[in-house]
């Protein structure tokens, strides 16, 4: 049983929509997640907050996160960076962060309230719960990502053994 029946498939315009929207953020997530590591930018923001928060709107608050960002591993590779080169740095990694909670909000608002609906069919049911799980297990890898590429304690050796941005 691959396939959907005809008659859900023709069924809810909102549906497909939706899951062809979030299709749609999921690529735009994956060039900016792979710009993101080109450009060594995964590691540029020093803490992982789940409910986000803005970036620094000063200099001085910049010059505070720089100051920070300097305390980690990360620093020692990229030591003639300048304020200005960790400002863009610190924007592709905060942008996306923010890409992947509005993702993670896009898919999971609408399965709330389409599943409340009974909007969703039988076989979509089980499939987006599966998408939803994985979804947050790919939050909870960029969150180990960072923790993990900004502990001081591991040895080089050990580090080429961890998931590492």
């Amino acid at each position: 049983k691959a396939a959907a029946p005809p008659a859900a498939v023709a069924g809810d315009r909102a549906v497909a929509y939706w899951l062809f929207g979030c299709g749609g953020l999921v690529a735009g997530m994956v060039s900016v997640g792979g710009l993101t590591r080109l450009t060594r930018s995964g590691l540029s923001m020093t803490d992982w907050k789940l409910q986000g928060g803005l970036p620094p709107m000063n200099r001085a608050d910049w010059e505070r996160e720089f100051a920070r960002y300097k305390l980690y591993p990360e620093w020692q590779q990229r030591q003639s960076m300048t304020l200005e080169e960790f400002k863009y740095i610190y924007a592709w990694e905060y942008g996306h962060r923010m890409l992947g909670r509005v993702v993670g909000l896009a898919f999971g608002l609408p399965l709330a309230y389409f599943w409340s609906r009974g909007r969703l069919t039988p076989w979509l049911k089980p499939r987006a719960m599966a998408l939803l799980g994985l979804g947050g297990a790919q939050g909870l890898i960029g969150w180990w990502m960072v923790r993990s590429g900004l502990n001081k304690d591991l040895l080089p050796e050990r580090q080429k053994q961890d998931v590492r941005v």
